[in-house]
Parts: structure tokens; sequence; C-alpha cells
């Protein structure tokens, strides 16, 4: 089951980011990692570094993507974006925070993009 989880979420890692650069996003990195966890996605939007969560779900059961984002996790992305910005020297760029949720049938999918998640 596990395995199945981690692949629906490489997915939809993939299908946000191919989504992103379609929109006009640069990637700046994947699943950037440091002691507080992982960004899924961190991409230059013209002069923004957005750093993005991307939720992939089958169903609603357990709420929408949007839902899925509790406090902490919140809390884990600012303090890995500070990371981020003061490990590159980027102190001097706008940031911004945006939820990719894809909603995945048998036979297709749906992409949600949030921006601005945390004011």
């Amino acid at each position: 089951m596990k395995d199945e989880r981690k692949k629906l979420g490489q997915w939809g890692e993939q299908k946000a980011k191919e989504y992103l650069l379609a929109q006009g996003y640069t990637l700046l990195e994947e699943n950037w990692r440091n002691r507080f966890g992982e960004i899924d996605l961190i991409m230059l939007y013209k002069d923004i570094v957005v750093f993005i969560e991307v939720r992939t779900k089958t169903s609603n059961n357990y709420g929408t993507g949007l839902e899925s984002i509790t406090e902490r996790k919140l809390k884990q992305i600012r303090k890995m974006a500070t990371s981020y910005l003061q490990l590159k020297q980027k102190w001097d760029q706008s940031i911004r925070f945006d939820l990719v949720a894809i909603d995945k049938t048998i036979d297709t999918y749906n992409i949600q993009h949030i921006k601005n998640i945390l004011q």
C-alpha cells in the first residue's frame, strides 16, 4: 500500500511540474530536503520564488487536497523556505507559497492550482 501511495505522489508531482512549466514557471528544485522536511517543487515565476506543495488524491474521503494541509505543515513549509532562501542567498527575492491539488480517477485527472496559500 505504501508503495502505491508513493507512486501516486511521484506521478502527481510530475503532472504538477509539467503543468507549471507549461504556465511559464522555471524549475529550481524538485523534492528539496532539509532537516525540517521536503518541499515538492521550488519554481521561479517571473521574479517570484514559489514554494509548491503537491497533493494528489484519488478520493475526497479524507477531505480535499487543500483541506489536507494542516497548520503544522504550513509552519514546516515556512521553515524550509527560510532555510532555502538563506542557503541560496535569495533574501531579496519575492516569494509565494502555492498548492497544486490533483484529483485522479481511473481515466482522467483534474489539476487545481491555488496560489498564495500562506499570506
